[in-house]
Parts: structure tokens; sequence; C-alpha cells
């Protein structure tokens, strides 16, 4: 069962169920629900400067997620090597509830079921509604999803056994992005992420667009709209975790993953995709060094 969901302004405080929506039993705010997804925001993240996402390609990228979570493309290595990793490091225990950040259509969630439990109690959480949508249609009621912001995450403190995270590289604020998530994790939080090589790399991708669109590009232009990579280094990571009150009690470099190709894939045409060179994985000009870091919340 999903811990039930608390307001966003207050987040110890249980949300009531009435006439299909969400009341907060202190300040009485509604929250609505459309086909069993609670849309629980403070701020919307789609209208943030930094997100760069159109409607276009939010439903391309949708559109993978979705054939993914019901087989129609193959499982993505990412979320398999999660799954074995929770299993190799007995991290996971029959019974624990877990966490998926930014679980689009929820497509970690297969790999989870094929190789971790078939019965894993899951929720998911996107900022993306038409994502949640299609993982109901994918999943059914058979897991939960949830509408809201990682930066204000609708549930009590320690909510949820293990929470899984594949996408902080992506956020500009990583300190309140890890805080949030340490605050819901009773147990481990798993983080994977592509790490720098002994630096920090704080990288804007801008679109490629001529000259005379963008004129003189220089690092402190903040009139442009750009995509975000986050690339810390492990030691950095270390410290900012020890920061917030927690441990690292494992770091490993991940290998676990076969070779592919998604930019040759139809479905990835328009949007970023992966492939591997060797032991890494590239994103353009961009190289992935990817890790995991168990965080103990405990």
């Amino acid at each position: 069962m999903i811990p039930t969901p608390s307001c966003v302004y207050h987040k110890n405080i249980a949300l009531t169920l009435e006439n299909n929506n969400y009341i907060c039993n202190k300040c009485k705010k509604k929250y609505m629900i459309h086909n069993n997804v609670p849309s629980i925001l403070k701020k919307n993240p789609e209208s943030e400067s930094w997100n760069t996402w159109g409607i276009d390609e939010v439903k391309m990228s949708g559109d993978s997620y979705y054939k993914r979570s019901i087989g129609l493309l193959p499982e993505k290595e990412a979320s398999k090597s999660f799954a074995r990793f929770l299993i190799r490091e007995k991290l996971y225990q029959k019974g624990d509830t877990v966490l998926d950040f930014g679980c689009a259509t929820g497509h970690f969630l297969r790999s989870l079921r094929n190789h971790l439990d078939p019965e894993v109690n899951y929720t998911g959480f996107d900022s993306h509604f038409e994502f949640l949508q299609w993982g109901k249609k994918a999943y059914g009621d058979t897991c939960n999803f949830i509408h809201c912001d990682a930066l204000d995450i609708p549930f009590p403190d320690k909510s949820f056994d293990i929470s899984i995270v594949n996408l902080f590289h992506f956020f500009p604020d990583i300190e309140a992005a890890l805080k949030e998530a340490i605050r819901v994790t009773k147990k481990y939080l798993v983080w994977r992420t592509p790490v720098g090589d002994n630096a920090n790399y704080l990288i804007k991708i801008i679109k490629d667009d001529p000259y005379d669109k963008l004129g003189n590009l220089t690092y402190d232009r903040n009139d442009l709209k750009f995509d975000l990579y986050m690339l810390f280094a492990k030691k950095y990571i270390i410290k900012l975790i020890e920061s917030l009150d927690a441990k690292v009690i494992k770091v490993e470099k991940d290998t676990d993953f076969e070779p592919f190709d998604n930019t040759v894939l139809p479905e990835f045409k328009y949007i970023p995709s992966t492939k591997t060179v060797g032991e890494y994985q590239i994103n353009g000009s961009i190289v992935l060094d990817w890790h995991y870091f168990v965080i103990d919340c405990r």
C-alpha cells in the first residue's frame, strides 16, 4: 500500500480523501485525483526556466518509456542493472516499499518485477503528468503513481524503505534534491549517477541553433534556454551527503550493462539518447561514467 500522501506545505500531516480529492486536514488545500493519480504540487516544475522540455518532447519521450513498460522495446540496461544491484548488495527485503524518483511511465518497474520481486511494493512519481497516465495505462492499479515535485515530496518523513534515483544529474540544486530524498527514506537511498573524473562539471547544453539566432555564446548569458548535466566528483558527493547527516556505505562503478545504441531507434530520433562505448555510455559529446552510491538513511 502507498503511504498516505501529505500536503506539500505540511509534510507530516496526512491528507484525507473526499469526493475524488485529497484535502489537507490543516490548511484544507485540495489536490485533484485523475485516473487514480493524485496531483500534489506546490509549484509546477515544468514552468521552471531551466526545464526546456516542451509537450512534443514529453510525448516523444513518453512513447519510448511506455513501449519499454509494456515490452515493445527492450528493458533499459540501467533498470536491469539497478534491480540486480539491489539483490547483490542485499539492500532489498521482500515487503519493502520502494519509491522511484522521476519514474516517467514506470519503466523501471518492469525490471524490478522481472529481476527483483514480482510483487514489489512500488510507488513512482514524476513532474510530467502525461508520463504517469501512460504508466497507469501500462500497469493499471498494480502499483502507485503520484504527480509531484522531487523538491517537495508529499509524504511524511521515513515513508519508504528504499528510494531509487537515476536522474539527479539533471537537477540544478543537488543539495536540495538529496535532502528531500533522504528525508522520505527509512533505510537506503540508492543513487545511480554519472560522476566527474576528479572534478565537478556543471554543463549547460544549448541546442544547436545558428549564430544569427544565438549570437555570442558566453558563460554568463542567462537569456538562453538550456538542458543540464551535473557531474560531481565522488569525493564531493560523499562529503555533501555527510553534510546532510547521512552516510555513504557503498560506491560502485556500474558496468553491469550490455552494449546498446538508442540513437538508431526511431523512438529516440528527436530526443536525447545514449549509446555505449566500452564500459562507458555517451550522450552526444558527454561521457557518462555511471556509479552507484548507497546512502544509509537510518
